[in-house]
């Protein structure tokens, strides 16, 4: 298992590169179906989109992971449980209870022997052996918690060793809306340890995320090894967007786009690449739309809207094919439907799972287990010294070949407070220096900042406490 400092960039031409469906590794889809009192299992295979229907009984709210050739089904309220389909007989081996009342939300594994379990209604992370359902024990995540003591843990994702997890802070005294801000809290998963994101403030402290209330899973890009994950805020306010979060440095990097961008609220996302992902908003009316968006922090348009609070969730697989859940009971579009991810090209559907469908995912993991890239180019071998700084601080790295270079600094919330260096530079070393100011000449407060490097396309960054 590779260090924190090796989290980093695979070469550009993973990102021009488009998927190959002759190397494509799934081969089918998994449908939850729901009427909102029942629920069951449909399966689609890939080849052929044909579906068979019904396979095996599942709660009426509930989320799918794939791993080991397992079909985990978390069945969320009233559920209280994960319930567990084998891969090829598509029977359920066993459920385990994640206890009365604890409402789960996700499960994300470490090995077939250890898995962790949010649950919505409690403080306590729960840590279990999926392959019996005993449990070890829990993680407090009650300090998160806002002022009605629940941090309302929801959606995860492993990145090597450790494990994000979405922390809401929701109000429940008030119709549950956000309250000042909302987290992602670190584990660390050899030691079941919470991680302090800012060593520099008191206590043990998680991630701040820009924008409130995060729903969505969790996503992850290659390309720069971030991860991204959607955030609502308010309903009906576009106050929310999709957040960039730098697992390496344990901080936030800000909105790749806005809601308002977007064209409502968020609810799910998913994604492709820079220059073209996917999300669920729905508008003041309460309609559901697909739509395509890029880093760029742009609109590309409306992909599929059916009318309705009707698309609930979407899943891309590695063929660069989008399958979206169209759950509107009284409407002849219900169904699944598939969309080239690369166009928005239609290509299939309504596929007929039965019951409306809810929620989609495919036969390998995707997000949430991550190996991310093991070597580092030469470009980023480097660090900022002193660190931590009182007077200065200068970053060394090797260009291995002559570009355009861009090094600026950032604060814990993405925000560009400096640009030490924006130009051609040489092969070679490259020392740019920081004096701890920002570019109104002001001295930066203590506190732990980023200093991004960019360089023909690849971003890396270094975290710099700063100290007085």
């Amino acid at each position: 298992m590779t260090s924190r400092s090796t989290l980093l960039v695979l070469p550009l031409l993973a990102l021009l590169a488009g998927p190959d469906p002759s190397a494509a590794a799934q081969t089918r889809a998994f449908v939850l179906t729901s009427d909102f009192s029942t629920g069951n299992l449909s399966v689609v295979d890939l080849d052929t989109r044909a579906v068979t229907q019904d396979v095996e009984p599942a709660g009426s709210d509930a989320v799918m992971r794939w791993y080991d050739d397992k079909l985990y089904i978390v069945n969320r309220f009233g559920g209280d449980n994960v319930q567990v389909v084998d891969g090829g007989t598509l029977n359920t081996t066993h459920q385990f209870s994640t206890g009365n009342g604890s409402n789960p939300q996700d499960i994300c594994f470490v090995s077939p022997t250890k898995a962790y379990v949010t649950r919505y209604e409690l403080t306590d992370l729960l840590i279990v052996n999926p392959a019996t359902g005993s449990s070890p024990g829990v993680i407090s995540l009650a300090a998160f918690a806002d002022a009605d003591g629940v941090p309302e843990m929801a959606r995860m994702v492993r990145v090597e060793r450790y494990l994000f997890v979405a922390i809401q802070r929701l109000d429940r005294n008030n119709f549950f809306s956000p309250t000042d801000s909302s987290l992602v809290a670190v584990i660390d998963t050899d030691t079941d340890t919470v991680v302090d994101c800012d060593p520099v403030a008191p206590g043990v402290q998680a991630i701040h995320l820009t924008a409130r209330n995060p729903v969505s899973a969790f996503e992850f890009d290659r390309l720069t090894s971030r991860l991204l994950i959607g955030c609502v805020g308010f309903f009906g306010a576009l106050d929310g967007g999709i957040e960039w979060i730098d697992p390496v440095n344990r901080v936030s990097l800000g909105l790749a786009v806005t809601e308002a961008t977007l064209g409502g609220d968020l609810g799910d996302i998913v994604w492709g690449s820079a220059a073209r992902s996917h999300a669920i908003v729905s508008d003041a009316s309460f309609n559901t739309q697909l739509v395509a968006w890029n880093t760029a922090g742009q609109n590309l348009g409306v992909v599929y809207s059916p009318g309705g609070f009707s698309l609930n969730d979407a899943a891309q697989n590695d063929r660069g094919e989008l399958y979206v859940c169209n759950n509107d009971l009284l409407s002849a579009d219900v169904g699944v439907h598939v969309f080239s991810a690369a166009t928005g090209t239609p290509l299939a559907g309504p596929l007929d799972c039965g019951l409306p469908p809810v929620s989609v995912t495919f036969d390998a993991p995707s997000e949430q287990v991550l190996d991310v890239p093991a070597s580092l180019p030469a470009e980023w071998v480097g660090a900022l010294t002193p660190n931590p700084a009182t007077r200065f601080t200068r970053l060394r790295f090797t260009a291995s070949r002559a570009g355009a270079a861009k090094v600026t600094v950032h604060d814990a919330l993405g925000r560009r407070l400096r640009t030490l260096l924006d130009g051609p530079i040489s092969a070679g070393p490259i020392e740019p220096a920081w004096d701890l100011r920002d570019d109104t000449g002001h001295f930066v407060a203590p506190g732990v900042y980023l200093v991004r490097v960019e360089l023909d396309g690849t971003t890396a960054s270094r975290r710099i406490a700063v100290l007085r």
